[in-house]
């Protein structure tokens, strides 16, 4: 046989082992309940959001999971026979008034709405939710072929019933983190993944943080002012957040009867609270400089002024994208009152939401498309995050913990309209007393709040 014969056959079984390998690869499209099936045929389901269309007829893949993923899509839309996208039906400042007035019309402007938590409490109280917990076409409780988000089926269960959902891990990316760059903990002597090594060894707490934030705090010329900083005083809030829910603590906390209640005088709050104060006086933050924009703290970290920032993990795909310096990602340090000895992911999410006059027969296909449109088609969810960040570090061990859902704490304060955290957050700057005398300054108004929130 001639060399090219030899050649044109290899290729020829080449392209058969990759036609084959491609076949095998695909995700194999799980089989609907004679119910959902019937009733799906000829819907068209929209999910109504704020930021971004997906249509599978229009877009263009751009990465081999985006292929694979829409490829899955694809088949099962036109298996089902009926028509599926994700839609930017509003803006942000547009989208809870939209949701409300059009469910209200009975004109939904989408099958289902993706939601601030706020947003849909609000839509919730209006009796404008369905209550999609008491349907069993999926298994809320199950870890496959999605994850359902039990933290996010709790906060939103109202008598016994859940009205919002989402899947597993979600994408909202609010987290709170510690941000820290590599640069400035090398030129202060410590070792650039010093954070990570505690954090994996589980010594990553306050005492620790503080001597960090000690050594980070540097007079670089000897003239007797400081030129860089362990980290900002702003955005306060954030940093507030992060210490008291380290500490096991919360603004407002959900009692066993599903009313609200002020947590802010609780032993751990009150101790984060001082040791914010702490970290104040001991002067390891830097103080916003005098006619400085609200959001001078930005650039004091992206520029390498400060060496650690406290915010939300959406940062990373965000204002860090574009850092010179290398940086790596933490959850916030433990408090003595951790629950558990453990980490706490202080998070929200958004929620998706059915509108309430939904039929039921369409409630099951409905939720039964979201389910299988949700489901990954890689079992390994590193993939699509190691592009976000500047180290495999972030994903492998502090994502890893953001998913574990035995550390989440919701933010039940997000669910009490006009609560401001800022009330403590700001005035930690100036307050000299004890921390237990400016938690009780704003006692009487949150109460107010959360009484109206409760409904009384």
């Amino acid at each position: 046989m001639s060399k090219r014969k030899i050649f044109i056959s290899c290729l020829v079984i080449v392209s058969m082992f990759f036609s084959v390998a491609s076949v095998f690869a695909q995700v194999q499209i799980p089989r609907a309940p004679s119910a959902v099936a019937n009733t799906l045929r000829g819907m068209n389901i929209t999910i109504g959001n704020w930021w971004a269309d997906y249509n599978p007829s229009t877009f263009t893949a751009r990465s081999d999971y985006e292929e694979r993923e829409l490829d899955y899509r694809k088949r099962f839309i036109q298996q089902y026979g009926f028509t599926m996208q994700n839609k930017n039906i509003a803006s942000w400042n547009e989208m809870a008034q939209i949701a409300a007035t059009s469910i209200m019309a009975n004109r939904p402007a989408a099958t289902v709405f993706v939601l601030q938590p706020d947003w849909a409490l609000a839509l919730y109280r209006q009796n404008l939710l369905y209550p999609v917990g008491t349907r069993r076409t999926v298994t809320w409780s199950s870890t496959t072929p999605i994850e359902w988000n039990r933290m996010v089926t709790q906060a939103f269960t109202f008598g016994g019933k859940a009205y919002a959902f989402a899947a597993g891990y979600g994408g909202s990316y609010h987290a709170a983190c510690v941000f820290f760059n590599k640069r400035l903990f090398r030129e202060a002597g410590l070792d650039p993944n010093l954070p990570y090594d505690l954090q994996r060894a589980g010594t990553w707490n306050w005492d620790r943080f503080l001597q960090i934030c000690k050594q980070l705090t540097r007079d670089v010329n000897n003239n007797g002012i400081t030129d860089i900083y362990a980290m900002p005083g702003d955005l306060s809030t954030e940093i507030l957040d992060a210490l008291v829910s380290s500490n096991g603590g919360k603004y407002v906390d959900k009692a066993s009867n599903g009313r609200l209640v002020n947590a802010s005088n609780r032993p751990e709050f009150i101790e984060a609270v001082r040791y914010y104060m702490r970290l104040r006086d001991e002067g390891v933050m830097k103080p916003k400089p005098e006619g400085a924009a609200w959001n001078w703290h930005i650039p004091e970290f992206n520029d390498g002024r400060v060496a650690m920032r406290i915010d939300q993990q959406y940062l990373a795909t965000n204002d860090l994208r574009n850092m010179r310096d290398d940086w790596g990602m933490v959850l916030p340090p433990k408090g003595p009152r951790a629950p558990g000895g453990n980490y706490v992911v202080f998070n929200d999410e958004n929620v998706m939401i059915i509108p309430a006059r939904t039929p039921d027969a369409q409630v099951d296909a409905i939720l039964w498309a979201v389910q299988t449109w949700l489901t990954p088609v890689d079992s390994d969810w590193r993939l699509g995050e190691y592009p976000n960040y500047r180290d495999r570090r972030a994903v492998d061990e502090t994502i890893a913990l953001i998913r574990n859902q035995r550390l989440w704490q919701w933010k039940y304060h997000l669910h009490v309209p006009g609560l401001n955290r800022g009330a403590i957050a700001w005035e930690i700057w100036w307050h000299d007393g004890e921390p237990a005398q400016l938690i009780e300054a704003v006692s009487q108004s949150w109460n107010a709040l959360i009484d109206d929130a409760n409904g009384l």
